[in-house]
């Protein structure tokens, strides 16, 4: 399955296209470049082809009246977009199958297209996907999971609920968690009123509540526990009942339901969409987080899962060119390697992007990473 996205005039986008989204998509820029916009951009019609998918699958298997109606004013507020639409923004994703199969969803004229019944999803393409977006505002999990936190009527945004609903699932599967980048280890403990999240010192020299933990851990343990949960624990029966057999029962519809194919059948893929995996931590611990993550994502994986990230840090972009090399030495640092044909960086700036990498170099060009540093240098110089 091959992703092509393009994006016009959407807050500070102006053009940017995408003629293929990698398994490794990693996006850096400055501060209000555009990053988040268009990581969620592309999480959001992942998200609206996910729909189509069961929309379609629905129809397929002769349930005629569907509840997954697409509400674009709505679905724009939850993204944080309802300033940034302009009468010219345009959004256009695609969806391309090895079969020659093409199916495409655009935002045009304020108007969502390539979602009806003419539109349908043919039966031998249908898939079943699960996304999470692990937003910067996940530092809150901790003190919001605590037993003795009081939250009751907050809201703090669509992003942190639904990484905070991933978080709490994750964390029913995964109760033991090594983090050996920031020399912890995560512990869940159920309790009479709820769950209990600690962290121990590898030496076992202290174990403190999560709440109470550095800020990099705060930061760094719900985007580990999400991953090895999607990695190794991810239950996409449970996810399809949720989705799809617990409306038709519901609806009482299961006798008209004549499944068209069977989950088995179906192609099923994870998605991962995460702010600056690297908020809180030192350069070594950034550069191990991003290893960590590859490893499960993509060398111990049981389950097949796309990872894409924003960053403003140029230690990351300079540890994928390790991970680059090892994977053609076939070796591995941390655990992990990346293949060069799975990874995609982009440089966002002035409402567009540069691709950053290399080719024919098999590297990521770091280049424009270091101008910052060059001008200090030289301002040094010059004193």
């Amino acid at each position: 399955m091959k992703e092509f996205i393009s994006i016009k005039n959407l807050g500070p986008i102006k053009d940017i296209v995408i003629d293929d989204i990698k398994p490794i998509t990693v996006l850096i820029g400055e501060s209000g470049s555009g990053k988040s916009t268009l990581m969620k951009a592309i999480a959001l019609f992942r998200w609206l082809y996910k729909m189509h998918n069961i929309r379609s699958y629905l129809k397929h298997s002769q349930v005629s009246k569907t509840p997954f109606r697409f509400r674009m004013d709505t679905y724009l507020k939850n993204c944080g977009f309802k300033q940034f639409i302009k009468a010219s923004t345009e959004i256009v994703y695609k969806v391309e199958f090895e079969n020659g199969n093409q199916y495409t969803i655009t935002y045009l004229n304020q108007k969502l297209s390539g979602t009806s019944d003419r539109d349908l999803i043919k039966s031998s393409d249908l898939c079943f996907n699960k996304l999470s977006f692990i937003s910067d505002t996940r530092n809150v999990i901790p003190l919001w999971a605590d037993k003795g936190a009081s939250f009751t009527g907050g809201y703090l945004g669509f992003y942190f609920h639904e990484v905070f609903r991933d978080f709490d699932i994750a964390s029913d599967n995964v109760r033991d968690l090594e983090l050996p980048y920031l020399g912890l280890k995560l512990g869940v403990k159920k309790t009479n009123s709820g769950k209990q999240y600690s962290v121990q010192g590898h030496k076992r020299d202290y174990n403190i509540d999560l709440k109470n933990s550095s800020s990099g851990t705060q930061n760094a343990v719900p985007v580990a526990l999400i991953a090895e949960h999607f990695s190794k624990h991810f239950n996409f029966e449970e996810a399809f009942n949720r989705s799809v057999l617990n409306y038709l029962s519901s609806a009482d519809k299961l006798t008209d339901f004549k499944p068209v194919k069977n989950l088995g059948e179906l192609e099923k893929n994870l998605f991962i969409h995460i702010e600056e995996p690297e908020l809180s931590l030192y350069p070594d611990a950034q550069c191990q987080l991003i290893n960590d993550l590859i490893e499960k994502c993509f060398i111990s994986n049981m389950n097949k899962i796309a990872l894409i990230f924003s960053t403003h840090s140029p230690y990351i972009i300079n540890n994928l060119n390790l991970l680059i090399k090892a994977a053609d030495a076939n070796k591995l640092i941390g655990g992990a390697n990346i293949q060069f044909e799975n990874l995609a960086v982009y440089q966002v700036t002035g409402g567009t992007i540069e691709d950053l990498i290399v080719k024919n170099e098999r590297l990521v060009n770091t280049n424009p990473l270091s101008d910052t540093i060059n001008e200090i240098y030289d301002q040094y110089s010059n004193l």
